[in-house]
Formats: C-alpha cells, structure tokens, sequence
C-alpha cells in the first residue's frame, strides 16, 4: 500500500485519526487563571503546527492567510469555519510552550502504538545517523561577541559531497531509527530517539544516551545498532554492551590497526594460516569463538599441529569493540547489516529534508530546530501507523510487484 502524496487532502485526511488530541490537551491545559485566554486548544494549535510540514506552507504566516481559502487544512486543524482563526502569534506562543520533553512525551505515545504490533519473537535493527540543519543565517553578530546571529547555531562538519561545502552553520538532528522489518511491502524506518544540537557537537555523544533513553522510557532495545563510523567510540560500545547488552556495527576507520585473529585483509585467520569461522558469542565469558568449519579445513589436514588443535579460538569481546564485541567484525550479519541495511539511513532523511521540507524552515534559534525535528517526528511515526494499520490492497500484478526483502536473520 502507497499513502497519498504530501500536501494533498487526502492524506491530511488519512492522518487525522492518529493524532492524539486527548494527550495533547492533557499535557498542555488551557490557561484558567487571570489574563489572556486561548480561543483554541493544545490539540487545534499541535494540528496547525502540523500543517507547516503536511502542507507547501513553510511559515506560520502564510498559513494562516492560507487557512480561510483552505478548507481541507482547517478540516484537519478541527477549526469550526473560515472566520475565527489561529494568528501568527497565537502560533508562535504555543510554540514557545512545546518543550523538547512535551514533543517527546507525544512521539513516545505514536510509538508505543507500532511497538504494541511488534513480533515477540522479531530482534530489533536500529540505524543511527546525523541530519544537516544549516541555519538561516551565516553572518556574525558584532553585539554578542562575535557569536552566530542564529541562537545556539555552530560551524559544523558534513559528509564530503559534489557541489556542497565540507562546512555549514547550522544545527544537526542525530536521530536513532527503527528499521520495521515485519512491514514486507516497502523498507518503513521510524525514529525512536532524536536530538537537536549545534552542528559542533560530536555523534558520538547521543548513541549511548539514545539506547538509555529507549530502556527506560520504553521498556524495548533494539538488538542491533548500525551506525557509521561517525559514532565510533571504543569505551561506549563496551558499556552498551555491558550494560543494554546491545551490539552496535560500524566500520573499522582506516586508522585502526587489525589485531589478532584478522589479517591485513580483514579475513580472520589460525596462526597456521587456515580461514576462520565465527562460530557464536559466548555470553558467561564474553568471548567470540572462531573456528575452521568442516569442509572448509584446506590447510588443516597439512597442518604439522594438527594432532593438538582444537580448531576452536576464543577471543574476548573487550579486546576490540568493533573487531569483536557482541557481533564480530567477521560474521555475515555484521556485514548484511553494513552493505544492506545501512544505506537506507539516507532516503529517510532525504524525505524529512525535502518532502517535510526541513531545510526550508527558517531556522534562527535551537528551540525552533527542537519542535520542527520532533514534529517531523510524529509526522513520520503517523504515517507508519497509517502503513500498518490498513490491509493492503489486493492488486492483479501483486505477484510481480516488489517487495522488501525478507531479512534472513530475524
């Protein structure tokens, strides 16, 4: 099944129904003491704010001179008629109100609902990566000091590309995503963490808090980690896997040196010679045991110690994180999950960047960064609601349509 096209009535009206109003108004109340009262609830206002990333409109302005003519947005932001509307700065200050730990509290609730029709029986894969947010502005204040006019904004580092700059001022949204495997017609990733930060902050600072996050708050782990090799860091990979008892892939950086029992061509090897197996992960001594396997033993039968050989290696897992670990550098999982399933980490932010339109945003301020990055957020989480929660439809050529492929490992 394919949802409608972003921006149109349609999916506007197929999105509707997951949009916790209850919740919203329970965490944000209507104002009852002396002073200014809000015409519009939590929930009308959260609606509205939706609209900046369902619709073209990519400013609170201009939606709201749009919200008379546009009778399907005011159908789905629950405002009664064309004539008594949400201004600019009733926007703006219920902004003000959404806190990181308010977004968060809803997007925890969207995805309680997807966990819910988790397979017990399915691991978890989780892809962690870094977005590119550049702010609107790149100019120096004279009056704060020489500082980024754009509050909290940085010089950041990006992945070489053609035509970009290796550098960007701006802010970076680190995100751990969960890859839903047992959705076979389409690759369906959803975030379960994400972070709003100046784009001079290291990746490798948010896995680690990530999965406390997921435990604590969620009660579920993903099993496995894949990552680039942004988020190497040797000491919090050793505590993840002491402590979450989770494995997290990335590549080995150039850098690194290969130890024992791998070659210069990353292949594992006996002192004699003869290729290694993984054969599994002993868990009681945290070793990884490799071992030629049967009809694999080319060099064993020539081996002059084959009389004492066990052809069975333990290695412990704290020599190398990423050499060994929970998943070895070696095992053909490690390496499906990096060839494989990695590489879906971009077209996941690609449809944040441009189809929710989070680079066209006028991004002055790391709070504004927060509540446009965890809106998408639910965006993305109510979508995959819309995906699982209707049967698919039954189609003539279904047999020759493509589908995902089934992972082997799970």
């Amino acid at each position: 099944m394919t949802l409608p096209t972003t921006g149109t009535p349609e999916l506007l009206q197929l999105l509707s129904d997951f949009v916790p109003d209850d919740l919203i108004n329970d965490l944000l109340p209507r104002h009852r003491g002396a002073g200014r009262r809000n015409d519009w609830s939590a929930g009308q206002l959260y609606r509205a704010l939706l609209l900046l990333l369902l619709t073209p409109t990519r400013s609170s302005n201009l939606l709201c001179s749009l919200l008379s003519d546009q009778r399907s947005w005011r159908h789905f932001a629950h405002l009664p008629n064309r004539r008594q509307l949400p201004g600019a700065r009733q926007l703006h200050e219920f902004r003000i109100r959404l806190t990181p730990s308010v977004l968060r509290h809803i997007n925890e609730h969207l995805l309680e609902r997807l966990l819910k029709t988790w397979p017990h029986d399915q691991p978890g894969i989780a892809l962690i990566d870094a977005t590119d947010l550049p702010a609107s502005t790149n100019e120096y204040n004279k009056r704060r000091g020489g500082r980024f006019s754009a509050h909290k904004a940085a010089l950041g580092g990006r992945t070489k590309k053609t035509g970009q700059s290796r550098w960007f001022i701006g802010y970076k949204k680190h995100t751990l995503r969960l890859w839903l495997a047992h959705y076979t017609e389409a690759v369906l990733l959803v975030p379960l963490m994400t972070w709003a930060v100046p784009a001079n902050r290291g990746e490798a600072l948010f896995l680690r808090p990530s999965l406390q996050y997921c435990a604590k708050r969620l009660g579920w782990l993903p099993k496995w980690v894949v990552g680039d090799m942004a988020y190497i860091s040797l000491a919090d990979q050793r505590r993840i896997r002491e402590e979450l008892d989770v494995a997290v892939v990335t590549r080995l950086r150039p850098d690194m040196r290969w130890m024992e029992p791998y070659g210069c061509d990353g292949v594992p090897r006996c002192p004699q010679g003869q290729q290694l197996e993984w054969i599994g992960y002993e868990k009681y001594h945290q070793q990884q045991w490799f071992g030629a396997l049967p009809g694999k033993q080319s060099l064993c039968s020539w081996c002059w110690d084959q009389a004492s050989c066990e052809r069975e290696f333990g290695y412990p897992a704290s020599a190398h994180e990423i050499l060994f670990g929970l998943l070895p550098q070696a095992a053909p999982l490690a390496k499906h999950l990096l060839e494989k399933v990695r590489p879906w980490v971009e077209p996941a932010q690609s449809f944040e960047k441009h189809q929710l339109g989070l680079r066209r945003f006028f991004l002055n301020s790391l709070h504004l960064t927060w509540v446009m990055t965890l809106l998408a957020d639910a965006v993305v989480l109510m979508r995959a609601q819309a995906l699982l929660s209707r049967p698919p439809k039954a189609s003539p050529l279904g047999e020759l349509t493509p589908n995902q492929l089934e992972f082997p490992y799970v």
